[in-house]
Protein backbone atom coordinates (compact mmCIF):
# COMPACT_ATOMS: atom_id res chain seq x y z
CA UNK A 1 0.00 0.00 0.00
CA UNK A 2 1.23 3.73 -1.17
CA UNK A 3 1.70 6.22 1.51
CA UNK A 4 -1.19 8.43 -0.70
CA UNK A 5 -3.55 5.02 0.08
CA UNK A 6 -2.39 4.74 3.64
CA UNK A 7 -3.32 8.39 3.83
CA UNK A 8 -6.51 8.10 1.59
CA UNK A 9 -8.03 5.28 3.83
CA UNK A 10 -7.29 7.21 7.17
CA UNK A 11 -9.00 10.45 6.42
CA UNK A 12 -11.75 8.33 4.66
CA UNK A 13 -12.18 6.45 7.88
CA UNK A 14 -12.26 9.93 9.97
CA UNK A 15 -14.87 11.66 7.37
CA UNK A 16 -17.17 8.71 7.52
CA UNK A 17 -16.85 7.92 11.23
CA UNK A 18 -17.69 11.49 12.19
CA UNK A 19 -20.44 11.48 9.54
CA UNK A 20 -22.45 8.79 11.08
CA UNK A 21 -21.56 9.40 14.85
CA UNK A 22 -24.53 9.77 16.85
CA UNK A 23 -26.45 7.94 14.09
CA UNK A 24 -29.08 5.34 15.06
CA UNK A 25 -31.34 4.50 12.50
CA UNK A 26 -30.38 2.99 8.94
CA UNK A 27 -32.02 6.00 7.43
CA UNK A 28 -29.66 8.16 9.46
CA UNK A 29 -26.87 6.56 8.94
CA UNK A 30 -27.49 6.57 5.31
CA UNK A 31 -28.03 9.68 5.16
CA UNK A 32 -25.24 10.98 6.99
CA UNK A 33 -22.79 8.47 4.41
CA UNK A 34 -24.63 10.46 1.74
CA UNK A 35 -24.45 13.50 2.57
CA UNK A 36 -20.39 13.01 2.73
CA UNK A 37 -19.93 12.10 -0.28
CA UNK A 38 -22.86 15.23 -1.16
CA UNK A 39 -20.00 17.30 -0.01
CA UNK A 40 -17.45 15.90 -1.85
CA UNK A 41 -19.15 16.00 -4.67
CA UNK A 42 -19.61 19.85 -4.40
CA UNK A 43 -16.06 20.44 -3.91
CA UNK A 44 -14.37 18.17 -6.62
CA UNK A 45 -17.02 19.13 -9.36
CA UNK A 46 -15.30 22.41 -9.57
CA UNK A 47 -12.08 20.93 -10.92
CA UNK A 48 -13.30 17.53 -12.57
CA UNK A 49 -16.76 18.54 -13.40
CA UNK A 50 -19.84 16.62 -12.35
CA UNK A 51 -18.87 14.38 -15.27
CA UNK A 52 -15.98 13.67 -13.72
CA UNK A 53 -16.84 12.72 -10.50
CA UNK A 54 -19.38 10.26 -11.88
CA UNK A 55 -16.21 8.46 -13.83
CA UNK A 56 -13.80 8.53 -10.65
CA UNK A 57 -16.72 7.33 -8.78
CA UNK A 58 -18.22 4.72 -11.08
CA UNK A 59 -14.65 3.21 -10.80
CA UNK A 60 -14.73 3.28 -7.10
CA UNK A 61 -17.53 1.90 -6.95
CA UNK A 62 -16.20 -1.07 -8.53
CA UNK A 63 -13.59 -1.58 -7.03
CA UNK A 64 -14.99 -1.11 -3.53
CA UNK A 65 -17.43 -4.18 -4.55
CA UNK A 66 -14.19 -6.27 -4.85
CA UNK A 67 -12.86 -5.46 -1.20
CA UNK A 68 -16.50 -5.05 0.65
CA UNK A 69 -18.69 -7.70 -0.89
CA UNK A 70 -21.76 -6.62 1.14
CA UNK A 71 -21.54 -3.31 -1.06
CA UNK A 72 -22.66 -5.12 -4.26
CA UNK A 73 -26.53 -4.26 -4.11
CA UNK A 74 -25.48 -0.46 -3.67
CA UNK A 75 -24.75 1.92 -6.85
CA UNK A 76 -24.06 5.43 -6.76
CA UNK A 77 -25.26 7.97 -9.40
CA UNK A 78 -23.80 11.70 -9.37
CA UNK A 79 -24.67 14.69 -11.36
CA UNK A 80 -26.23 17.68 -9.19
CA UNK A 81 -26.17 15.96 -6.11
CA UNK A 82 -25.57 12.39 -5.04
CA UNK A 83 -27.52 9.64 -4.69
CA UNK A 84 -26.70 6.23 -2.81
CA UNK A 85 -29.32 3.41 -3.72
CA UNK A 86 -28.68 0.19 -1.58
CA UNK A 87 -27.21 1.97 1.55
CA UNK A 88 -30.28 1.25 3.95
CA UNK A 89 -30.57 -1.81 2.96
CA UNK A 90 -26.89 -2.90 3.45
CA UNK A 91 -26.74 -0.76 6.99
CA UNK A 92 -30.26 -2.89 8.17
CA UNK A 93 -28.33 -6.66 6.98
CA UNK A 94 -24.86 -6.07 7.73
CA UNK A 95 -24.84 -3.06 10.50
CA UNK A 96 -24.28 0.48 10.57
CA UNK A 97 -20.89 -0.19 11.43
CA UNK A 98 -19.54 -2.60 8.29
CA UNK A 99 -21.83 0.09 5.94
CA UNK A 100 -19.70 2.86 7.37
CA UNK A 101 -16.36 0.84 6.87
CA UNK A 102 -17.93 -0.10 2.95
CA UNK A 103 -18.39 3.52 2.95
CA UNK A 104 -15.12 4.43 4.16
CA UNK A 105 -13.18 2.01 1.27
CA UNK A 106 -15.59 4.04 -1.57
CA UNK A 107 -14.56 7.63 -0.15
CA UNK A 108 -10.47 5.93 0.38
CA UNK A 109 -10.90 4.64 -3.53
CA UNK A 110 -12.33 7.98 -4.61
CA UNK A 111 -9.93 9.60 -2.75
CA UNK A 112 -6.91 7.47 -3.95
CA UNK A 113 -8.10 7.86 -7.62
CA UNK A 114 -8.60 11.76 -7.25
CA UNK A 115 -5.06 11.73 -6.40
CA UNK A 116 -3.70 9.41 -9.07
CA UNK A 117 -5.55 12.10 -11.54
CA UNK A 118 -5.48 15.85 -10.52
CA UNK A 119 -2.43 14.93 -7.64
CA UNK A 120 -2.35 14.39 -4.39
CA UNK A 121 -1.47 18.09 -3.52
CA UNK A 122 -4.94 19.41 -5.07
CA UNK A 123 -7.05 16.55 -3.56
CA UNK A 124 -6.37 16.64 -0.21
CA UNK A 125 -6.01 20.84 -0.52
CA UNK A 126 -9.76 20.46 -1.60
CA UNK A 127 -10.63 18.05 1.11
CA UNK A 128 -9.41 20.82 3.51
CA UNK A 129 -12.02 23.47 1.96
CA UNK A 130 -14.75 20.84 2.47
CA UNK A 131 -13.69 19.29 5.60
CA UNK A 132 -12.50 22.05 7.92
CA UNK A 133 -13.20 20.79 11.58
CA UNK A 134 -12.89 17.00 11.54
CA UNK A 135 -11.74 15.81 15.27
CA UNK A 136 -8.13 13.76 14.22
CA UNK A 137 -5.19 16.01 13.42
CA UNK A 138 -4.91 19.83 12.46
CA UNK A 139 -3.32 18.69 9.20
CA UNK A 140 -5.90 17.12 7.81
CA UNK A 141 -9.43 17.73 6.09
CA UNK A 142 -12.69 17.50 8.56
CA UNK A 143 -16.20 18.30 8.83
CA UNK A 144 -18.16 19.18 11.72
CA UNK A 145 -21.50 17.86 9.77
CA UNK A 146 -20.21 15.62 6.50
Amino acid sequence: MSATDARARALSRRIIEHAIAGREGPADVAAAIEGAFRRLNQVMSTVIGPIGFQAVVTRAVHLTRRASPGFDACNVTCGDTVVMTGISELIEREGAAQAGAAAAVLLANVIALLCSFIGEDLTFRLLRRGWTALPGDAESPGAEEA
